[in-house]
C-alpha cells in the first residue's frame, strides 16, 4: 500500500511545485489554472525532478512539443510570450 501513498505525495508536491511558473502577481487564481494545465504533464514527463521547481519548469519547456496545449499556454503565459486568448479560449484572428 506504500506506492498509492508514494504517489499521492508526489502528486501533492507537483501541485505545490507547479506554481513557480506563474508571476507573483497573478496570485492564487495563475497558481490554481497552472496546476490544472501542468499537472499530468509534470508527473508524466518530469516526475524525476520533483520537488524541484526549477528543475520541473526545465523539464517542461525541454519537453515542450510534447506537453499540452493548456500547459504550453501556461508556460508562454509565465515567459510573457503568449497571444491573449478571448473568452473561449481562442486566439483572435483579426478579423
Amino acid at each position: 500500500m506504500s506506492m498509492p501513498l508514494t504517489r499521492a505525495a508526489t502528486l501533492a508536491a507537483a501541485a505545490g511545485i507547479l506554481a513557480c511558473l506563474v508571476p507573483a502577481e497573478a496570485g492564487a487564481q495563475g497558481t490554481e489554472r497552472q496546476r490544472l494545465a501542468c499537472m499530468t504533464d509534470a508527473m508524466t514527463l518530469c516526475s524525476r525532478d520533483v520537488p524541484d521547481t526549477r528543475r520541473i519548469e526545465r523539464c517542461l519547456r525541454r519537453n515542450y512539443a510534447r506537453i499540452s496545449a493548456p500547459c504550453q499556454g501556461e508556460l508562454d503565459a509565465a515567459a510573457g510570450t503568449a497571444p491573449s486568448p478571448d473568452a473561449g479560449g481562442a486566439v483572435p484572428s483579426g478579423r
